[in-house]
């Protein structure tokens, strides 16, 4: 017998599959409430984005270690890592997960089916494999999504717009990502749209990244995007390193990237998307099932952009994107 399959059973040994979630939190009514954190990133990572959710949660009124207990699992970038990570979590008997990442939410409801699980960071690939729509989630899984309609797209465009006359576009692939697909079909669709090609490489370890950014170079790429991918989050400082010396302008999603080295970012502000994942955590605390409380979208989106690696590129960056930028680092 599997694990997975003893675990499930376990669940339902507790009172029934239907009635977990509700029964674990009966049991400890009066004492800390128990939220587990299971993230892809590194324990060296994401220190700011749970930053935000602890600041969410005592805005709150939750007080880390008086009212309610938070456990962490870093899976270092490696899915594989999931699965047992989400076990140990689970045997803690948690009230509610915060799932870093879709593959994260993936692990604890392949595992624990009626779990409450909030994740951040949801995409449409997701749905309705985590929940049946954004309006009405109606399973155990809600959150922040990380899809804004036309934002992939506004990579490439910014890669021309640091790089004009590009006609070449390096993306970097993990293709154990379970976003990839979705993300390279939107820069894809641009890019034939503009006639540029799309020249992809793929890295599923960090020993990955360097041949990937070579075969780049060898492909006469001329900018590179960098899509959201734990792997790539947690060797962001790598990966800007690596395209700083093939002397790609690198585009990513996170403005984290750029404070990291990489030319510039636009996507949605994760922090911020964290710290509004607390309030979905206390809804849940209190009693709402995560199925009634709908998948809210982004509010902020940012773009960041470092002067200093434009400077080593010896790019000349248009004054009107500097306008735009928030922040610009120099």
């Amino acid at each position: 017998m599997t694990a997975n399959v003893k675990r499930r059973e376990f669940i339902i040994l507790l009172g029934g599959a239907a009635a977990w979630p509700l029964a674990a939190r009966a049991q400890r009514a009066g004492s800390l409430r128990r939220i587990a954190l299971l993230t892809l990133t590194s324990s060296q990572e994401g220190t700011q984005m749970f930053a935000a959710f602890i600041d969410g949660l005592q805005r709150l009124g939750y007080v880390e270690g008086k009212t309610v207990e938070i456990d962490y699992r870093h899976a270092e970038g490696e899915v594989k890592r999931l699965q047992p990570l989400a076990q140990e979590l689970i045997a803690l008997n948690p009230d509610v997960v915060l799932a870093s990442e879709p593959s994260a939410a993936r692990a604890i409801k392949s595992i624990a089916f009626l779990l409450p699980i909030v994740c951040p960071t949801l995409t449409d690939t997701l749905i309705p494999e985590l929940a049946a729509s954004y309006a009405r989630p109606g399973g155990s899984v809600t959150g922040i999504a990380q899809s804004v309609e036309g934002l992939t797209g506004k990579l490439l465009e910014l890669a021309l717009e640091v790089a004009p006359g590009t006609s070449r576009v390096g993306f970097l692939s993990n293709p154990t990502g379970a976003s990839m697909k979705e993300f390279f079909q939107k820069i894809d669709a641009v890019a034939r749209a503009r006639g540029i090609a799309v020249l992809t490489e793929e890295a599923t370890t960090r020993d990955d990244l360097s041949p990937a950014f070579d075969r780049m170079t060898k492909r006469e790429a001329q900018t590179v995007i960098v899509p959201a991918n734990g792997l790539f989050r947690i060797n962001r400082m790598l990966i800007a390193q690596l395209a700083l010396a093939a002397h790609l302008p690198a585009i990513f999603t996170n403005r984290d990237d750029v404070e990291a080295g990489g030319l510039a970012s636009y996507g949605v502000d994760r922090s911020e998307s964290y710290r509004r994942a607390a309030v979905y955590v206390d809804k849940i605390l209190k009693g709402t099932k995560p199925g009634d409380i709908p998948i809210e979208f982004p509010t902020k989106i940012e773009l960041a952009v470092n002067m200093k690696t434009a400077k080593a590129l010896a790019l000349t960056i248009p004054p009107s994107l500097l306008a735009r930028a928030d922040p610009v680092l120099e």
